[in-house]
């Protein structure tokens, strides 16, 4: 997996994280008391959970999936695009 270096704001400083690409984890130093969400990179993620290493003393953090947009549905012009128009040719 690819990791990616991110900037995590906590108690008001800006420490730097890993991001697990893919998957939405978060890898911090275990220095700081976490709440319900987190700043990464300038936007607020709820934290789903988190798991303390005391091995080498960092945590890995479980984030919400950011929701993709819906795709925007396609209006119909009401106009034929293929075939016989039989409407042109009715009696």
């Amino acid at each position: 997996m690819a990791w990616n270096k991110v900037e995590v704001k906590i108690d008001g400083e800006t420490v730097n994280g890993m991001l697990q690409l893919g998957t939405d984890v978060l890898v911090l130093t275990n220095l700081y008391k976490l709440g319900d969400t987190i700043n990464v990179n300038g936007k607020d993620r709820k934290i789903v959970s988190s798991v303390e290493d005391f091995r080498d003393n960092i945590v890995h953090i479980k984030l919400a999936g950011a929701s993709k947009p819906k795709p925007k549905e396609k209006k119909s012009d009401d106009k034929q695009t293929k075939g016989w128009n039989h409407s042109k040719f009715s009696r």
